[in-house]
């Protein structure tokens, strides 16, 4: 199935563009797509996965034609 992956800037992702297309099997969920992009630092559990413009929880099977943008809240102090 093909998903749509964007992501903010920061975020390091090789070989994929922000708005790519990617090739995904059937039954892939959010966190599938994390561990694609090696998203796995201790950073991962504040990763929110938007999924058609609505938070969702990274176990959230995808279907076929959605849009999943990564989003890593920032903070500091």
């Amino acid at each position: 199935m093909q998903i749509t992956v964007e992501y903010i800037g920061f975020l390091k992702i090789e070989d994929v563009k922000s708005g790519s297309i990617v090739e995904f099997p059937e039954g892939t969920c959010a966190a599938d797509i994390l561990d694609r992009f090696k998203l796995t630092g201790p950073y991962r559990k504040f990763i929110i996965p938007i999924v058609n413009g609505e938070r969702s929880a990274q176990d959230r099977a995808l279907k076929d034609g959605d849009r999943v943008f990564i989003y890593l809240p920032v903070g500091g102090g």
